[in-house]
């Protein structure tokens, strides 16, 4: 009698356990759905990579917006840029060229423009050109000498690009691609099974993006449009930096602006 009222005490215990072990696991099982379904989440993208989107940044009707934006309709504002290369401006003294201006009026709202961790903002142009479909690969934001010299990993507080040209349709893609992963994450993957957590963001004229430059990010290749034999994207890119880079303060190489 002991024996069999051993057994049925027994038989309830694994009862007991196996329903407990079914509605842990059950729950740990919400927990990662949860947990997917939020990394996925649009607005928790956003969250994480930090990015918001200004369209008609520049207002009409505001003169001095007016004067910048008609002066950037000119091919050759955007040629000069991009041949010059990297500007610096330190965020106090007074902008000595429209994109100066332009970086003046991206940050001098934000809270890196009067953070102390800031220490200037590096500046530059991008023109690609859409008869080559060309594009710009998967990377991160960052001091590339130290990086190459000192294996230093010098990375922007954020990031910023500004579309002010009027590209009126001709061309296809250059699309802004973002992606919530850090410089050990393998960007091929983001062309395959990440795919899916891709941000895409167009080019549209007028448009300023802040994002997180730390953040490997692309572009899109440009193509013509049909009917269209040429053309190309113009981007104005600035970035709040916590120090100059090196290639701007080394003495070594004299700054074209």
């Amino acid at each position: 009698m002991t024996n069999n009222r051993q057994d049925f005490v027994g038989l309830i215990l694994l009862a007991i356990f196996a329903y407990l072990a079914s509605m842990l696991t059950r729950a740990f099982q919400r927990s990662i759905e949860n947990s997917y379904m939020a990394a996925y989440n649009p607005a928790v993208q956003e969250l994480k990579l930090n990015y918001t989107i200004s369209d008609a940044f520049l207002k009409g009707g505001d003169k001095h917006h007016d004067i910048l934006l008609g002066k950037l309709q000119d091919p050759r504002v955007w040629e000069d840029c991009f041949e010059k290369g990297e500007g610096w401006w330190d965020g106090k003294s007074e902008p000595k060229n429209i994109f100066e201006e332009i970086s003046r009026e991206i940050w001098k709202d934000r809270p890196e423009f009067h953070s102390d961790e800031v220490a200037g903002f590096e500046y530059w142009c991008n023109t690609m050109i859409t008869k080559t479909k060309q594009s710009l690969p998967w990377h991160i934001d960052k001091d590339e000498e130290d990086y190459n010299q000192n294996n230093k990993l010098v990375t922007p507080v954020m990031g910023a690009v500004f579309y002010g040209f009027k590209h009126d349709n001709t061309f296809d893609g250059g699309l802004l691609q973002l992606v919530d992963a850090d410089i050990y994450d393998d960007p091929l993957q983001f062309e395959s099974v990440r795919k899916h957590e891709v941000v895409e963001i167009k080019p549209n004229f007028n448009r300023m993006i802040i994002f997180n430059a730390t953040k490997w990010h692309k572009v899109t290749n440009v193509r013509p449009v049909a009917g269209n034999i040429g053309g190309a994207r113009y981007a104005f890119a600035v970035n709040a930096n916590s120090k100059k880079p090196i290639r701007l303060s080394d003495g070594k190489h004299k700054s074209k602006w």
